[in-house]
């Protein structure tokens, strides 16, 4: 089985798109897109086009279903007994190969049904062709310096200018909105994520990234690790060169070996694991020509639809017994880091050479088109580098509407209290707090340290009380726990925690300050070691600073972490 437009006489039936038409040179836009996806829809009773959400420029995010069964609906997709996958393009849509690969697919698909049965009738297809459809008319020959082609294409952030591949936990973008929404409506099996890279030149065509660290639902983990196996096999049995994902430790020289990374919720395949579900990254070589980008990435799709669909009742199974291990987790590994294990990898690469650049002053590399194969390692091992202990539920106050939205968003249950509540329960409270210098992702994001206290704190009615006992318990762990690397309090959903609201007056503090020191030895103590500090024994607004933090008239809430923890 291989696709038609990947043979040597490639079987053309209208539409033909952009790229077909100037042999690879460009790509098409947001309407061919959107009228190639209706065209197939109005051919064939198992194709249907649905919308889940409008960009901030008004443009309707499409998808277009493929579905032996017709079931074209959300509701239907969900209850379906097949895997349901979803592939995702554009997400940064200057790396858009994977918009004209899957659009071929789909049209292959239609066009021979016969030939591609054992996928289209054991798996549910939905197929978003752009995702970041404002990024994606932004056009221009000169968007991405460091790629190969097409002539025009999109950009890498949306229109508001956030990334959409860092706002999978956060969802600050109207888009990304839209794709949580549909992610949660329909509960994808498997996951694609298309994608171009950047950084140095190599022999390899496409680097396909699946997690398989301990962030990820272990079962998964190992169906992934089989799937890339078997996958690498027939890809390059199509002529194309395959590694994993990986960084280099010096791209000049791959003997110092290279590295796979595990990467967080705020990323696709991230915010996947989170779910319990397998996903697959998919980076392309930006320096090779665009038709082997495109080609590429319908070579891996395929062959990796083809492994799913041969094991999609395996897949099911594992996905459900995977929600069940979740609900039943007491600790949940929310970050790792690779070990010091290394593998032996022979690496595909060219010889380098340098040059003087008088506009550096230095010396600059390029690669020559002299294939080498350098003997080197592979660090693909992990180990928890953070795990937390769940409590049994979060409790979030009922005036964090924010948060409570992004909950229903997600798809995380909870409980809603009828009547107020007051107790001892368990938080945090914040050292150390430091911000960041300047926005990322449009968040101004702290650093804290995280020390676990008790306070006796009245809970509003309307306040949520979230289970980690669900499929989507570790996601809710991810979120709320503040240590936690994509946490909403690293992302900045609380910073007003850490403002001072109120503040004294030098005549009302200093009699209070003096009695506390003539009635406290331990405070004495305490102070008298400060005074030791010569900036803090010269400041009479520090010394009285002092008295007033350890006083009643303290604001007992701030730099307090205002979710609890419930045992």
């Amino acid at each position: 089985m291989i696709l038609s437009f990947l043979t040597s006489v490639a079987f053309q039936q209208a539409p033909i798109l952009t790229c077909e038409r100037t042999n690879f040179a460009e790509t098409g836009d947001y309407a061919e897109a959107v009228a190639y996806c209706q065209h197939l829809d109005r051919s064939n009773e198992q194709a249907k086009v649905i919308t889940f959400g409008k960009s901030p420029q008004g443009r309707d995010l499409i998808a277009l279903v493929l579905s032996a069964d017709q079931r074209h609906t959300l509701k239907d997709l969900k209850a379906s007994p097949k895997p349901v996958v979803l592939i995702n393009n554009g997400i940064h849509s200057g790396e858009i190969e994977g918009k004209d690969a899957c659009l071929m697919i789909m049209r292959d698909f239609i066009q021979h049904p016969d030939k591609y049965k054992a996928i289209t009738e054991k798996l549910e297809i939905v197929m978003i062709p752009i995702f970041s459809v404002d990024a994606h008319e932004r056009k221009s020959a000169f968007n991405r310096i460091n790629q190969n082609g097409p002539r025009e294409m999109g950009w890498r952030t949306t229109a508001n200018n956030l990334n959409l591949n860092r706002d999978f936990i956060k969802a600050d973008a109207m888009e990304m909105r839209g794709m949580i929404s549909l992610i949660r409506d329909i509960e994808p099996d498997f996951f694609f994520d298309n994608h171009t890279s950047d950084g140095a030149d190599f022999q390899y065509h496409i680097m396909p990234d699946l997690p398989m660290a301990q962030t990820q639902s272990q079962p998964a983990a190992a169906f992934s690790k089989a799937l890339y196996e078997s996958v690498k096999t027939a890809v390059e049995k199509d002529g194309f060169l395959v590694a994993p994902y990986f960084s280099l430790a010096d791209r000049a020289d791959p003997t110092k070996g290279i590295s796979v990374s595990d990467f967080g919720p705020r990323y696709s395949t991230g915010y996947f694991a989170a779910l319990n579900r397998p996903a697959m990254l998919i980076e392309t070589h930006m320096l090779k020509p665009y038709e082997n980008r495109v080609k590429s990435t319908a070579s891996m799709v395929l062959r990796t639809l083809d492994y799913l669909a041969g094991k999609a009742d395996e897949l099911i199974r594992m996905n459900q017994s995977a929600d069940r291990e979740a609900s039943d987790t007491k600790e949940f590994v929310v970050a790792s880091r690779l070990t010091s294990a290394r593998t032996p990898f022979s690496f595909l690469g060219f010889e380098v050479e340098y040059r003087d650049s008088p506009v550096t002053g230095g010396r600059m590399i390029s690669w020559t088109d002299r294939k080498k194969t350098f003997e080197s390692f592979l660090r693909n091992s992990y180990e928890p580098s953070l795990s937390i202990a769940a409590p049994k539920a979060y409790a979030i106050p009922a005036q964090y509407t924010n948060v409570i939205a992004l909950l229903d968003l997600h798809g995380i249950s909870y409980r809603t209290l009828k009547e107020s509540v007051t107790s001892d329960y368990e938080t945090y409270r914040l050292n150390n707090v430091k911000f960041a210098a300047e926005p990322f992702e449009g968040r101004v994001a702290p650093s804290f340290t995280a020390n676990k206290m008790v306070q006796k704190v009245t809970l509003p009615a309307g306040s949520v009380i979230v289970s980690v006992a669900q499929p989507r318990g570790k996601l809710a762990v991810h979120m709320l726990e503040p240590s936690a690397p994509d946490s909403l309090m690293r992302w900045g959903f609380f910073n007003e925690i850490f403002e001072v609201k109120e503040y004294f007056e030098d005549y009302a503090m200093e009699p209070i300050a003096r009695k506390m020191l003539e009635e406290d030895a331990e405070l004495r103590r305490e102070f008298e070691e400060k005074l030791k500090d010569a900036e803090f024994a010269g400041s009479s607004r520090a010394r009285l600073q002092f008295f007033f933090d350890r006083s009643e008239y303290s604001d007992e809430r701030l730099n307090v972490y205002p979710i609890l923890r419930l045992p």
